[in-house]
């Protein structure tokens, strides 16, 4: 029975949950836990479809009806000890169940490890061609047309001095005061580690692309986090002096589709900048925090549960 109850459990939260949680009005109040709420209904999901896969590899119809839900342990059919068919079947359902989340997540991996070290290929090529002097610290500048700044993590080079790259435009277009608060944005994106969920989510929308709640999350996270960079940028700059850079880089197209300061939905940004939120009640984030843990916790649950039941 587990793994009906992992796979309609996976199902539940893909179908009903990750809808729900991209439509919560609640996010924009508190992003960093939106975030974590989509790490948390992503990682569910998959160990419920991976443990699913390894409970079919290990529980079985044995002697009992399968509309009972009394499946057993029955290692020795693997070996072919038992002369049961259907336990066989059942076995190599789940063997390759796990070999297709296997072969499906490390396509993704690969076609986003693929698309990063592009990604930083072409921007090492504009790097090593920018002035020796920069004139804005710690970022690096280069040359281009369009108004844009970015954080590209693993980009550094000898003689760069961070991450963070400013083109040439937004560094004429941008008073002093904006050009800091935008270092102070990009600078939130690394402090929050913010490239590491926007990887992980874009991994499993290109690793299961037919799959709605993974390409939800991929963008809502995407959305998310600017807002978390804004909200930490708002800490040492004024709220104000980041609107006015965002609405001077609003529109342009940079070298690398990163984590940019133009990013994400620019006029719910545009709005929290100008108009701050109220913060979310302490109880109601400990509330939503409880559930996200819930959720990780309940597939490993289901998949040992019936351990423990006496048929």
């Amino acid at each position: 029975m587990s793994p009906l109850l992992l796979v309609a459990f996976g199902a539940v939260l893909a179908l009903a949950g990750a809808p729900r949680l991209a439509a919560a009005g609640w996010v924009s109040r508190a992003p960093r836990l939106g975030v974590a709420a989509w790490l948390a209904l992503t990682a569910a999901i998959l160990s419920s479809a991976l443990l699913a896969g390894m409970s079919l590899l290990l529980y079985w119809q044995c002697a009992h009806d399968l509309a009972t839900g009394a499946w057993h342990l029955c290692l020795d059919a693997l070996a072919g000890r038992h002369d049961d068919h259907g336990a066989r079947a059942i076995a190599l359902a789940g063997l390759a169940a796990l070999l297709l989340l296997g072969a499906r997540v490390g396509l993704g991996a690969g076609r986003q490890y693929t698309s990063d070290r592009t990604l930083r290929s072409r921007l090492r090529l504009l790097l090593r061609a920018a002035p020796p002097e920069q004139p804005v610290p710690g970022a690096t500048v280069i040359a281009y047309p369009e108004p844009a700044a970015y954080l590209v993590p693993g980009l550094r080079l000898p003689g760069r001095p961070a991450d963070i790259v400013i083109t040439t435009a937004a560094v004429d277009r941008l008073a002093a005061a904006e050009l800091s608060a935008v270092l102070a944005h990009e600078r939130g994106h690394h402090e929050g580690r913010h490239f590491e969920a926007t990887r992980w989510m874009r991994m499993l929308a290109q690793a299961f692309p037919w799959a709605r709640c993974f390409r939800l999350g991929a963008r809502q996270v995407d959305r998310l986090v600017e807002l978390c960079a804004d909200d930490t940028a708002a800490r040492t700059a004024p709220r104000l002096d980041l609107a006015r850079a965002l609405a001077a880089l609003a529109g342009a197209r940079g070298p690398a589709p990163d984590l940019s300061l133009h990013g994400g939905d620019a006029l719910e940004r545009m709005h929290r900048l100008l108009d701050p939120p109220r913060p979310l009640p302490r109880l109601h984030r400990a509330a939503i925090a409880s559930l996200c843990g819930a959720s990780t916790t309940v597939p490993p649950f289901l998949a040992v549960l019936e351990r423990f039941v006496v048929v």
